[in-house]
Parts: C-alpha cells; sequence; structure tokens
C-alpha cells in the first residue's frame, strides 16, 4: 500500500471552530473574488496578492490561502498565481490585489485586523 502525500490532498473548507479572525479573512477573500467575478476581472486576472498583517496567525493565512484556492476551478487554465504573504507590523490587516498579466493593478481592497469579518460583508 502507497501513502498519499498529505499536500496532494484537496483543500477542505476551514473548521467551524475556526477563529473570527481566521474566517474574516476567508469571507474577505471570497467577497473579493467575487467583485472580481461581477466586474469581469477575475477574467483577465494573472496574478492575486494577499499580504495579511504580522498580527495574522497561521490559521488566518491557511483560511485565506483555501478560499483564494476554491475562488477559481482547478481546471481553469487561466487559473491566477497566488501569492499569500505576511507584511510587517505597521501594516494592520489583509490587503488583496489582484493584477493583469502586464502587472497593472485591476483591485485592491484592505481590511483593518479585528475588524476583516464585519468589513467584509460591507464590500
Amino acid at each position: 500500500m502507497t501513502q498519499q502525500d498529505p499536500l496532494d490532498q484537496p483543500a477542505r473548507p476551514a473548521p467551524d471552530n475556526a477563529s473570527g479572525d481566521a474566517a474574516g479573512c476567508a469571507l474577505a477573500a471570497r467577497r473579493f473574488t467575487q467583485a472580481l467575478a461581477w466586474t469581469r476581472l477575475a477574467e483577465v486576472t494573472a496574478r492575486v496578492e494577499a499580504s495579511l498583517s504580522a498580527a495574522g496567525t497561521l490559521d488566518d493565512l491557511i483560511a485565506l490561502e483555501r478560499a483564494l484556492d476554491g475562488a477559481w476551478p482547478a481546471d481553469t487554465a487561466a487559473r491566477p498565481r497566488c501569492e499569500l504573504m505576511w507584511a510587517g507590523a505597521g501594516t494592520g490587516g489583509l490587503e488583496l490585489a489582484a493584477f493583469d498579466e502586464a502587472g497593472r493593478v485591476l483591485l485592491r481592497r484592505r481590511y483593518p485586523t479585528g475588524a476583516v469579518k464585519r468589513r467584509a460583508a460591507h464590500v
């Protein structure tokens, strides 16, 4: 019997007991990708950058990654590259930005730390 690499497993939704900020990060990512889809910018998005403040947790980053991964079908040829990073302590919150192939900003949104979940509902 061969052992399957855990990294080859499909992304699972965040658990129900996820922290409020992790759930807020996931919600912000979904709202951001919905805004891209509604404005038809998702079709030309080549790269998505997500910067989480240094105060963010690993759970926040994982929830964010799963939400971004789930926004586009896995078999989509034009699936954008997603870059996740922890930003410096002074940035505060979560910033999401989408870029086209030439590097032009298509959409940029910022959600303050601790208010990610509340503010994401108003995007």
